[in-house]
């Protein structure tokens, strides 16, 4: 039975990769950049800093959107925001000069956050993405599948920006980065739907597979949950297992933060 849910996951992978490297890129272009605009580290620190305030509204509005206008569109939208946002980049400096009060800092600083809020929706989409392709017994294959492309985004990240900065310049390397966001964008708005039931690659075996309602593996019956629909925001804490995956995921975040931004300076520097 041919499985048209692992085309998605494994676009969803190369779009994590491609999310992963052009957050990454402006770490390995730091040198040309602070000495261009003449950052100290106080400013560089903010520069990369500003992408966490928003990312964390994006990933907030991701999920929401997701739900109401469906993952298809969330996937569009900010993979051509973050897209646009990142071949912007480019021209960060200039913008501040024209636009911010002749603020170099301004220009990188709202381009940043821009470009975090774009690249917010990722995860949240992508776990909403999961809940309408995946089979209840590959479930936990698919995400890890898709999270897959974190750390091999992370860590191709290097040789395609060191590379790149060897024989063109930091500003042609967003423009490219960027570019090649605009290229999956166009693919995936060509080949994927909503639900699997919309897709006419999807057959009636494999659309009973994804509808099963079998989702132990034992083969077991499915266990049965209370109704949540009237639960309120604050429900969260009192949930141990929520606190504790926050906590484990600020653990995470926090090293992973750490070498996406401050690590190849360190190495550069060092």
């Amino acid at each position: 039975m041919k499985k048209y849910r692992y085309v998605i996951i494994t676009m969803i992978v190369l779009m994590t990769m491609i999310n992963y490297i052009d957050r990454g890129s402006i770490s390995y272009a730091q040198a040309d950049i602070i000495k261009e605009f003449g950052f100290d580290k106080v400013a560089w620190g903010s520069i990369l800093g500003y992408f966490g305030y928003g990312y964390m509204l994006g990933s907030l509005f991701g999920g929401i959107l997701s739900d109401k206008k469906g993952p298809k569109f969330v996937w569009i939208v900010a993979g051509t925001l973050w897209s646009v946002f990142e071949m912007a980049m480019a021209f960060a400096g200039e913008l501040g000069l024209a636009v911010f009060g002749g603020s170099t800092l301004a220009g990188f600083g709202v381009l940043r956050v821009l470009f975090g809020f774009s690249e917010g929706p990722l995860f949240s989409t992508m776990n909403k993405t999961n809940a309408n392709w995946a089979a209840p017994k590959e479930r936990g294959l698919l995400s890890a599948l898709g999270l897959i492309g974190v750390p091999l985004g992370a860590l191709i990240t290097a040789p395609i920006a060191s590379f790149l900065l060897s024989v063109t310049t930091w500003r042609v390397l967003f423009i490219l980065m960027g570019a090649l966001g605009i290229v999956w964008v166009i693919v995936w708005s060509k080949m994927f739907t909503n639900y699997p039931e919309d897709h006419p690659k999807v057959s009636k075996e494999e659309l009973a597979a994804i509808r099963s309602t079998d989702d132990t593996f034992s083969g077991e019956k499915t266990v049965e949950t209370e109704d949540n629909s009237n639960e309120r925001w604050y429900h969260f804490f009192k949930s141990p297992t929520l606190i504790f995956n926050t906590i484990g995921y600020f653990g995470f975040q926090y090293i992973n933060f750490l070498v996406l931004t401050w690590t190849p300076k360190y190495l550069q520097d060092e």
